[in-house]
């Protein structure tokens, strides 16, 4: 029977005797957001209720929605509410509430996402859906994306043949045609996992997300550059890359330069500078200066970030998403206020004797003031400074050196075309890894996952052990072997270790590895890998000049001698690349292109004229020849 009780007659189930709600946990999970859509939408469902006494009435299914009225109206309030009135006794209503419980079937997640997309299509805006669903606005986009997907794909998530991973890569395809074209592809290869479809998608460099959050997509797309978001992490699709890099390269030497001006002996990326510079010693002001408020903004501010952790931790039903964004802003307004009080702090006679290093730590401008640079380093840059002509043990003038910045990029590109080329060997994968388990420093693979593309390793979806260990079970043995490849790739991490780096060097792991694999599949990922335009526009117009010699000729070359290096570079960015052409810090052992192709295209050597044998020889021949007879007979 149909009725309506004023919300202050009332009671929760589980105050009812022994308790007549089933469920136990969650109870007061989201009531804020179920509270939103009931304001929003009004009471839909009525709640089941029994009869408490004459006067009170205890609810049986649907005391979530009580609490939710309850926070809405007040407890105290005589709102009435629409009931559904069951005589049963307190057993009965029991069982009410958990045939309700177990019975009830949620949307499939496709379905879900599908509807919000409805709603966007009939004009809800991104906040007002936010609101009445209780979700943040990043959730809101994530279930855009998703509901907006290729038909086809949604049809594989809701048919179990994706898994969610699968699907959520698949928004960063521009449109229904290019993610289309990719699953085709990717389903007919058996590489229907995140990692490939990202990569089949654009999104190659890792270093991309970092650099966006440090530039700004702002100013990105202001620069002529666009952007596809990654909605659930960092591998973000940008159009021009090289772009993003410049722009990068650009405002950190735009930093370096203001430290500079500001009396600092010197500032310098620390990609620019030797191993372990970041933990050169640092000098300290002798005590700090701070101007206005700054001191108390200061402790109010970590006073504010110890309050929100306390929450976090005492507060289960705290959401995580305001957790992050409130953690992150208060600790880059104390980072920064920390950071202009201490440059200020330095005297000039510190800043005469001390530098400063430049760095982006998690798409953040990171700066370590008061560096003291070793004696060492110093004497090492003016000893090479005052040699930088001098000729090499040949007798030719030495190559010059590559920055360190851009060796570091070319390590990443080697390892990014080696885990391309690897997934493809399950065999070879699996003894990598056996043998990276089995070595004294693991060879070039972090075996924890944690190489340099570990991030976007994701198996399977699952984060359980339980759950994992029944999925992969059921996977057929090549299967497995296809997951095993996945990981070995992953855990690959060659950064700062290039193949040119000592060749004689038998503990080179990332040399060893490189060398094991078919050096067809190889090849061709370093050349797909391999940033010709970061690389040229990087190095020296002697390094230019050398490239094209090796991949079109001494002719070409001297012929672009003349020009000015931007001219050059842009000659080489746009003829050497297709001749198959790599720099020595991405050749393997198998490398086939110039100038080995050269060598092997040139014309044979021409014969000598072959002087008359002397009699000696065909005597020994012909002892030779009786000899083995003799042994014969």
């Amino acid at each position: 029977m149909d009725i309506k009780v004023p919300l202050n007659k009332l009671k929760f189930g589980q105050e009812d005797g022994e308790g007549i709600n089933a469920r136990v946990a969650g109870r007061l999970v989201g009531i804020e957001a179920l509270a939103a859509n009931l304001f929003a939408r009004g009471q839909i469902e009525n709640l089941v209720v029994k009869r408490f006494d004459d006067e009170f009435y205890s609810v049986s299914n649907g005391n979530r929605r009580l609490a939710a009225f309850h926070l809405m109206h007040g407890t105290g309030s005589d709102t009435l509410i629409n009931c559904t009135l069951r005589e049963v006794d307190e057993k009965g209503a029991f069982e009410d509430s958990l045939t309700t419980a177990v019975t009830a079937k949620q949307l499939h997640p496709v379905d879900q996402y599908e509807a919000f997309a409805r709603l966007s299509a009939n004009e809800k805006t991104d906040e007002e859906i936010a609101r009445q669903y209780g979700m943040t606005e990043k959730e809101v986009r994530q279930a855009l994306a998703l509901g907006r997907l290729s038909p086809k794909i949604r049809d594989a998530w809701r048919n179990g043949d994706i898994k969610a991973d699968v699907a959520q890569a698949f928004t960063l395809g521009l449109d229904h045609k290019a993610q289309d074209k990719a699953f085709k592809k990717l389903e007919k290869e058996h590489r229907l996992y995140s990692h490939h479809i990202k990569q089949e998608l654009g999104a190659t460099d890792r270093e991309v997300g970092v650099l966006l959050d440090f530039v700004g997509a702002d100013l990105y797309r202001e620069c002529g550059g666009s952007i596809v978001v990654d909605l659930f992490g960092t591998s973000h699709v940008v159009s021009n890359p090289a772009l993003l890099k410049q722009i990068a390269a650009d405002k950190l030497a735009s930093t370096c330069d203001k430290l500079k001006s500001d009396g600092w002996s010197w500032a310098k990326l620390l990609s620019d500078l030797p191993s372990g510079a970041r933990w050169w010693r640092q000098s300290a002001p002798k005590s700090l200066i701070y101007e206005g408020d700054e001191q108390e903004r200061l402790s109010k501010l970590k006073d504010d970030l110890n309050t929100v952790e306390a929450r976090y931790q005492d507060d289960e039903d705290f959401d995580q998403d305001e957790y992050d964004t409130a953690t992150d802003r208060l600790t880059a307004e104390i980072n920064a206020l920390e950071d202009t009080v201490l440059c200020r702090s330095f005297s000039d006679r510190q800043k005469a004797k001390a530098g400063c290093i430049v760095d982006i730590d998690d798409g953040k401008l990171s700066i370590l003031y008061g560096v003291l640079e070793p004696e060492e380093a110093s004497a090492s840059k003016s000893k090479s400074t005052s040699k930088s002509s001098a000729k090499g043990e040949t007798g030719e003038a030495a190559e010059p050196a590559i920055s360190g910045a851009l060796t570091f990029r070319l390590s990443e590109q080697l390892t990014t075309a080696t885990a391309t080329a690897l997934v493809q060997d399950h065999d070879l994968a699996l003894s990598i890894l056996l043998a990276g388990f089995a070595c004294y420093d693991s060879g070039g693979m972090k075996l924890s996952v944690g190489g340099m593309d570990s991030r976007n390793l994701d198996l399977l979806g699952s984060k359980e052990m339980p759950q994992a260990l029944a999925m992969v079970r059921k996977l057929k043995l090549a299967e497995r072997l296809a997951l095993v490849a996945e990981v070995a790739a992953a855990a690959l991490d060659f950064r700062n270790q290039p193949l040119d780096a000592d060749k004689d060097d038998k503990y080179h792991g990332p040399r060893a590895i490189c060398d094991a694999i078919d050096p067809t599949a190889l090849n061709a990922a370093l050349r797909g890998a391999f940033d010709a335009k970061d690389y040229f526009n990087g190095v020296s117009k002697a390094l230019c000049l050398a490239a094209i010699t090796d991949a079109m000729g001494d002719d070409v070359a001297r012929q672009q001698s003349k020009n000015p290096k931007g001219d050059i570079a842009a000659f080489a960015i746009a003829n050497v690349p297709q001749t198959g052409w790599l720099p020595t810090q991405l050749r393997a052992k198998g490398y086939d292109g110039p100038p080995v192709i050269k060598a092997k295209l040139s014309a044979p050597a021409p014969r000598k004229a072959k002087k008359a044998s002397p009699k000696k020889p065909a005597a020994k021949k012909a002892v030779k020849k009786a000899a083995k007879k003799k042994r014969a007979a």
